[in-house]
């Protein structure tokens, strides 16, 4: 049976990343992989990327990630996987105290965030109407990844300093001693031992730890995502990737071709808007609807075409929806798990 410093349970952005930088540090890794990198969540989500939060931790979290993002050609002579198109938030009076005073301390950490104008809007995005808006926050070096590509390029990058990526195997099993995790088991039944376990297996996470004996407080959303068929001109309707506080959108160019866009309820940079309905559970995240009916994109398209009115000219294609491992508060879980020495645990959105 081969043994490991360490194994990761999931290749999405979060294990993929961890096994690179744990393999390029010489540790003999393993990572384990359901599908393919970036074959759960990763994969699905608006990958939209920013320093911007109202929590100081969650901010250095992000622009350290979006650091590695950026250097991922260099670090794994893949392509780049980062679009620095720009990043636009939108609030009103009740948070512009609050928003700006988390701006000047991003910009204090070398992130670079503007403060400006609502009229700077009739600028930048003509189009948008600027009702209710007192403060915009820029951040002109990020926008949004190619999950898939960045995935790949660290698994890949991770390969290549010895880890072994063991993909399309499912980890069925979380192998305890004596209080101390000792390796895991998969579907197939085969064996791999471990000092340490860390799990980044998304919405596949709870059921896992729980055979460690801890029950996080981690349920699974649907979220959905509308699609607008831009024919070459994404960059003319949205100009920059975009997150409205005051309507509860967010949205963004997929490239050329197609603009992207979500309904937000100010999970991880304030209160929830209790206006948004809670997306839908999932209690079998192997099995749910992966696509959007008409009534489904019509509904998400409701809060942004006030904003963007424009968009209304695009016709629609088929929207899609990807899962959330969501915790009571939006923020992660990145920590040790209690009772079972050399467990660890990245999950929650």
């Amino acid at each position: 049976m081969e043994h490991f410093d360490i194994i990761v349970v999931g290749a999405g952005i979060a294990g993929s990343s961890a096994a690179f930088h744990l393999a390029d540090k010489g540790i003999k890794t393993a990572l384990i992989e359901k599908t393919h990198p970036a074959g759960g969540p990763t994969g699905r989500s608006s990958a939209l990327t920013h320093a911007f939060y109202l929590d100081q931790a969650l901010s250095k979290l992000s622009i350290r990630g979006v650091q590695i993002l950026r250097d991922i050609p260099r670090l794994t002579g893949q392509g780049k996987v980062h679009n620095e198109i720009g990043m636009m938030w939108a609030c009103g009076a009740e948070a512009e105290d609050a928003w700006k005073a988390s701006a000047r301390w991003i910009a204090s950490q070398g992130s670079r965030i503007d403060i400006l104008a609502p009229d700077v809007l009739g600028k930048m995005a003509p189009d948008f109407s600027r009702e209710a808006i007192t403060t915009l926050l820029y951040e002109p070096d990020y926008g949004y990844a190619d999950p898939y590509g960045a995935a790949n390029a660290l698994v890949k990058g991770a390969r290549d300093r010895g880890c072994r990526a063991l993909l399309n195997t499912r980890v069925t099993k979380l192998v305890t001693s004596g209080g101390k995790i000792t390796g895991v088991t998969t579907e197939d039944g085969q064996g791999l031992t471990a000092d340490r376990v860390l799990v980044c297996a998304g919405v596949w996470t709870r059921p896992l730890i729980a055979q460690a004996g801890c029950d996080l407080p981690i349920h699974v959303e649907r979220h959905e995502m509308a699609v607008l068929d831009a024919k070459g001109r994404a960059r003319t309707y949205m100009p920059f990737a975009w997150c409205d506080d005051l309507l509860c959108n967010y949205a963004r160019p997929d490239g050329d071709n197609v603009v992207l866009c979500g309904t937000w309820a100010g999970g991880g940079t304030g209160i929830r808007h209790q206006s948004v309905k809670r997306p839908s559970p999932v209690d079998n995240p192997d099995i749910y609807k992966e696509g959007l009916d008409d009534e489904e994109s019509v509904h998400v398209l409701s809060f942004l075409t006030p904003r963007a009115p424009r968009l209304t000219e695009l016709g629609v294609r088929p929207g899609y929806a990807g899962l959330y491992d969501m915790s009571p508060d939006d923020n992660p879980i990145i920590d040790r798990v209690p009772g079972v020495d050399g467990l660890y645990v990245v999950c929650g959105s």
